[in-house]
């Protein structure tokens, strides 16, 4: 235990006086003198926590005295009087009536170009509708005129069939629903279409044609007729004369 305090003992003695050789070497060396050894003690002589007081109290002086110099600069400036007053409130109005019309400039603006949009818009709507009508009119005459054509050259073929082939045609296309004649046709089922053959075939090849359905189904023969005499009246389908 002594040996141990002779060894503390020669650390401390050796540590002081190195200490001691260094303050000699600063104020030999011209690098320490009594004023830095003030400053430094009243460097180190205040804690962390006083040191930020102090700063934030100096801060805070800093901030009061900007704010009184600047009360007192507005102090100095001299008070408007009654007539700038007119004039900067006139200046504001006159501003603000430019304002004003700029805004109503850019509304018509927008309003006539809003009114020729419209204007095109129905231009384009009208042609494109007139154009509509006249597809529409010059698809219906295409089909009437090739429906036209296609119902006379089957016509005709079926009056140069045999009766007995020609009455199995028939009856084949009175079997189709709907009946197969386009979009622009009237006739809708193939009963009429058979019909609208029948009544225009002249008069030989239609009886020859209506015997052969009397002989092999007497009661669609019999519905052939009736429709036959009834389609003046109740009946109108867009036919071609073999004539």
């Amino acid at each position: 235990m002594k040996r141990l305090w002779t060894v503390i003992s020669i650390l401390a003695v050796a540590n002081l006086l190195a200490l001691g050789g260094l303050v000699g070497w600063l104020q030999t060396s011209g690098r320490l003198n009594g004023d830095r050894m003030q400053r430094l003690r009243e460097l180190f002589a205040p804690t962390l926590t006083q040191e930020k007081a102090r700063s934030d109290e100096a801060q805070a002086k800093a901030a009061e005295t900007a704010r009184i110099a600047e009360e007192s600069a507005k102090a100095l400036r001299p008070p408007i009087n009654a007539a700038d007053r007119l004039e900067l409130s006139a200046q504001g109005e006159e501003v603000r009536r430019q304002q004003l019309a700029s805004l109503e400039k850019q509304v018509e603006l927008l309003r006539a170009s809003l009114a020729r949009d419209s204007a095109e818009i129905a231009r384009s709507r009208d042609q494109l509708m007139q154009d509509q009508e006249a597809f529409e009119a010059m698809r219906k005459r295409v089909l009437e005129q090739e429906g036209s054509a296609q119902f006379k050259k089957t016509l005709t073929t079926l009056q140069d069939l045999k009766p007995d082939q020609a009455k199995k045609a028939l009856r084949e296309m009175i079997a189709m629903t709907p009946a197969p004649t386009g979009s622009a046709s009237t006739i809708t089922s193939g009963i009429d279409l058979v019909v609208s053959y029948l009544n225009s075939m002249d008069s030989r090849s239609r009886v020859k044609i209506m015997n052969e359905f009397i002989q092999e189904d007497p009661k669609l023969a019999a519905d052939l007729l009736e429709r036959l005499r009834t389609r003046g009246i109740s009946f109108r389908a867009p036919e071609v004369s073999a004539k």
